[in-house]
């Protein structure tokens, strides 16, 4: 699946929804290399929240929700163009 594909399954998501975002961070190596024998890592994180929505090119996750379902803590907003995958809590998770 492309990442325009992602981003409208994404959009169906209902707000509150918990959900698991894949994406693709930056890397940075302080080691010593040559052009010829650099070999570029792919570092993929999987972060956890209730989904929020999609604002300006971002995939928004809240990480803690009061009693209340009104007020969240701490908010994660995460490029849309580094995601890789999205997937519903209920749907589970293999940590692959």
């Amino acid at each position: 699946m492309n990442n325009s594909q992602l981003i409208q399954l994404i959009r169906k998501y209902e707000v509150d929804t918990p959900c698991i975002v894949t994406w693709r961070d930056a890397v940075d190596n302080g080691d010593e290399f040559t052009i010829k024998g650099l070999e570029l890592k792919e570092v993929l994180y999987d972060t956890i929240g209730f989904f929020i929505g999609i604002k300006d090119d971002y995939v928004v996750v809240a990480y803690n929700k009061e009693n209340d379902n009104k007020t969240y803590r701490g908010i994660g907003y995460i490029p849309c163009t580094l995601v890789t995958d999205i997937r519903r809590l209920s749907d589970g998770y293999d940590g692959n």
